[in-house]
């Protein structure tokens, strides 16, 4: 018996039914909804710009401390007050420190006195005047880093500076965004510092340097 092909085709030859569909495709966005909540895309970001905050204040550490363990004349911790000559870290009564912001501000400062600048040149002149510049064979940074996020006068997120010229101390710090990064490093206290939501470090991370309205 010889079958007919056009009827075993006619036979076999079968398509999706719309219910099929709609179950296919409720499914995928199950999915997609799971990878997504998963991956969390704005906790990755919120992540990655916290992992260079970490990164640049470690840098700016390294930095510093090389600079004070070498240098050949006396220390400057604050460049004479930095770029808008006020009592720098000589007098921590004002609580003064120094921000990478465009114009001078004390929103979202513990109080004191703020020096800014959007200047990334390392020594006297830059946002963070320590003088690094004068460290034997050069600063072990080229520039000074700033936030991630910008540089503008709304912006939450900038570098902070404050030091003690008496007791060769500093502090640098940033604020996180990150849950993984405020879990990781700050809640636990580990970075050693007192400001919440924050990434402190330096050779005495516990300096008066609370940035508030975190």
């Amino acid at each position: 018996m010889i079958h007919n092909p056009k009827n075993v085709s006619s036979r076999t030859r079968k398509g999706f039914t719309l219910i099929e569909l709609i179950v296919t495709i409720a499914i995928l966005a199950i999915i997609l909804t799971i990878v997504v909540v998963a991956i969390n895309p704005a906790e990755q970001l919120s992540r990655s710009r916290d992992a260079k905050r970490v990164a640049d204040l470690d840098s700016v550490k390294t930095a510093i401390t090389l600079y004070l363990a070498q240098a050949t004349t006396t220390v400057d911790m604050d460049g004479s007050a930095g770029p808008s000559g006020g009592n720098g870290c000589t007098d921590q009564a004002t609580d003064a420190y120094f921000i990478s912001r465009t114009t001078a501000t004390t929103t979202g400062v513990s109080g004191g006195i703020t020096v800014t600048s959007s200047i990334q040149t390392v020594g006297a002149t830059g946002w963070m005047p320590a003088r690094m510049d004068q460290t034997p064979g050069g600063s072990a940074i080229p520039v000074l880093p700033v936030d991630p996020s910008g540089t503008g006068t709304t912006n939450d997120f900038w570098y902070a500076y404050a030091c003690d010229q008496a007791n060769k101390a500093f502090e640098v710090t940033a604020r996180l965004e990150s849950n993984y990064f405020k879990t990781d490093i700050d809640v636990d206290g580990s970075d050693g510092g007192n400001s919440a939501g924050t990434y402190e470090t330096g050779n005495d991370p516990g300096l008066d340097l609370i940035i508030s309205g975190y």
